[in-house]
């Protein structure tokens, strides 16, 4: 009688990158990194090594341990072999406006000069599993809003366009007639004051609000399309033609479980999302 031959047990693959949404940014490690992308935030990105990182924004090349980009600038990242932090500093955060401020006029902008490295040891523990959850959640402030201090602080935020930012957050499918009506305001005016406090225009607002609310649905198993529905885009293909264009990859890239470690632990309520 033939001797039975025991297969090896088949296991998938363990993530390699780790992810953690902040609710107004998003941290993201990794061993190494080679996209296109086009965010609607303002992006830092850390080396976690001594290796420089490069980026390419159109005739600007850049090379350099931190790395400031600001939002809706086309770039690619050049970090095959680089372990990396990667953190977006949505339009929602704090210091969002102060770091806006000190890259608008250069779109891409080498840190290194600051000596700064509160990213560095954030970046590395969580890349090596030693920080998560609300211990990361706290790091990542500081470290954001030490480094938003060191630049000029924006003027105050006019209290319309707060008005409109809530109204988006709570329903980013709201239209630009319904906000301008709602402060007595005609579409063009609100749409003018926005974009000239916040840099960015009510559309990529309301895209960017969009793009946050699905990624809260990362690594949970929830398909594309009901990802695309639960976050208010039209279908998939628009869910994915907008992902592609801010993340460089296929929505497929980071969704799966096998792909990104998403860290939930303590979430806040707000921006767990609902279990279906």
């Amino acid at each position: 009688m033939p001797t039975a031959v025991r297969l090896p047990l088949q296991t998938a693959p363990r993530p390699t990158a780790r992810g953690r949404l902040h609710g107004d940014s998003f941290s993201y490690a990794c061993p190494g990194l080679s996209s296109h992308a086009c965010r609607h935030a303002v992006t830092l990105v850390q080396a976690l090594d001594a290796t420089p990182l490069g980026v390419d924004a159109g005739p600007e090349q850049v090379q350099g341990r931190l790395v400031m980009i600001g939002p809706l600038v086309e770039r690619t990242l050049r970090a095959d072999q680089v372990p990396l932090l990667l953190v977006d500093v949505e339009p929602t955060h704090p210091s969002f406006r102060a770091l806006l401020g000190a890259v608008a006029a250069q779109r891409v902008r080498v840190l290194d000069h600051l000596a700064f490295d509160d990213l560095r040891r954030t970046g590395s523990a969580f890349l090596s599993g030693a920080l998560g959850g609300r211990a990361l959640d706290a790091a990542v402030r500081s470290a954001v809003g030490a480094l938003a201090a060191r630049f000029e602080p924006p003027p105050s935020l006019d209290t319309r366009v707060r008005w409109m930012m809530d109204q988006i957050q709570a329903d980013p499918s709201r239209s630009l007639c319904s906000l301008a009506e709602g402060l007595g305001l005609s579409v063009e005016h609100a749409s003018r004051l926005f974009s000239s406090q916040l840099g960015l225009s009510l559309r990529v607002y309301t895209l960017s609000a969009k793009i946050r609310l699905a990624a809260r649905y990362m690594g949970r198993g929830v398909s594309l399309t009901e990802v695309a529905q639960m976050a208010g885009f039209v279908d998939s293909a628009h869910f994915t033609k907008v992902w592609v264009k801010c993340y460089g990859a296929p929505p497929s890239t980071f969704f799966p479980a096998n792909r990104t470690f998403m860290d939930d632990t303590a979430l806040p309520g707000w921006i767990r999302p609902p279990v279906y």
